[in-house]
């Protein structure tokens, strides 16, 4: 993963969190984008997606 898409994945999971955080929604979309800023955050962080390592598995 480059520098530039690490930014990325930190700015969507920054964004993600902020819109569950201070967004009017149900707690349904308040879950799928916390699960979002969870998931890209941590990619951006470990530099490896996790939705990659099963997929690479199945088809790999």
């Amino acid at each position: 993963m480059s520098d530039t898409e690490q930014k990325i994945r930190f700015a969507i999971g920054s964004a993600a969190a902020a819109a569950a955080i201070f967004a009017p929604l149900n707690y349904k979309w308040k879950g799928v984008l916390t699960a979002v800023a969870a998931d890209t955050i941590l990619s951006g962080i470990y530099r490896k997606s996790p939705i990659m390592r099963p997929m690479m598995k199945m088809f790999g």
